[in-house]
């Protein structure tokens, strides 16, 4: 049977693709973990990695144990946090993902999070919704504000709308739609924009808007972060469309204009399903969405 130590020793090769770097992480001796590893691969009758002098790789059968030891090992710190809950209060880690338009809002809920529960460690990761969504999947986030809903008909996620917002167009104080309270998507055909960057929810949003007005996207710049996107606006080098509460936040100064039509983001609160809550992480969950319901296995 495979231990938990073996499937520590295997992630942490699998994730540095390097035996010296991976033994130093787990502050052993590097010919102590290679043999380990080579153990491991002898009990399971495979190859886990394509080894020669220059790289190391995972073989496909590594690349499907590396999915179930991020599962496991997850799941493994999930119930430890959870018994010291029930052992001593609402205490534990929760490994939160961001999405970078709650932001603002996010930094204000978790400043009142951490007053009430100040037993409570959380660590933050910003990313876009596609890394969060796969990273929930394996194990590597409790729970993670994603700009839209999970994928229909994806059973793995339990989740709770966190509010709509209207996208916005910001602009710099001259151009051509400079001063502007509404501009029409279809205006926007060919236009120089910041687009944002594979795996953004609300970059998908914005593609398919604009698709369904007939306008053509002139990607003249590509950013992953909104702070960039107005920075690029305030100067007249692009226009950019955005989440309306980071448009009207304190930054470079830009005009604002809502779309006809408007698009819409709905970010979430989502979470794995497939197990109940640890008390720290169901804390949050009930404080986030108002709604104690949510957090029932």
């Amino acid at each position: 049977m495979i231990s938990s130590r073996q499937l520590e020793y295997f992630q942490a090769v699998a994730r540095e693709l390097h035996f010296t770097r991976a033994a130093e992480a787990l502050r052993i001796a590097q010919p102590a973990l290679s043999q380990q590893i080579r153990k491991l691969e002898r009990q399971l009758g495979l190859a886990l990695f394509e080894r020669n002098n220059h790289r190391v790789a995972l073989t496909p059968a590594g690349a499907a144990l590396l999915e179930h030891a991020d599962r496991i090992l997850a799941d493994l710190v999930s119930v430890e946090d959870e018994m010291l809950g029930w052992a001593a209060g609402v205490r534990g880690r929760i490994r939160l993902g961001a999405a970078r338009g709650l932001m603002g809002r996010l930094a204000e809920a978790l400043a009142v999070f951490c007053r009430t529960y100040p037993a409570v460690e959380v660590e933050l990761r910003e990313l876009n919704t596609e890394e969060m969504s796969a990273a929930l999947h394996a194990g590597r986030l409790d729970v993670a504000t994603l700009a839209a809903p999970p994928a229909s008909g994806d059973r793995r996620l339990a989740w709770r709308s966190l509010g709509d917002e209207p996208l916005v167009l910001v602009t710099a104080a001259e151009g051509p739609f400079a001063g502007r309270e509404q501009v029409r998507l279809a205006e926007l055909d060919g236009a120089d924009l910041v687009v944002y960057a594979a795996g953004s929810a609300v970059g998908e949003i914005i593609r398919t808007a604009l698709a369904e007005a007939g306008a053509g996207v002139h990607a003249r710049f590509e950013s992953r972060e909104y702070g960039t996107a107005r920075a690029l606006a305030s100067v007249g080098l692009a226009a950019a469309i955005m989440p309306r509460s980071v448009a009207v936040a304190p930054g470079p100064p830009v005009g604002v204009a809502s779309l006809d039509p408007e698009p819409v983001w709905r970010p979430t609160l989502a979470w794995p399903s497939g197990r109940r809550p640890a008390p720290a992480l169901a804390a949050f969950i009930g404080f986030m969405t108002g709604d104690n319901s949510a957090i029932s296995p």
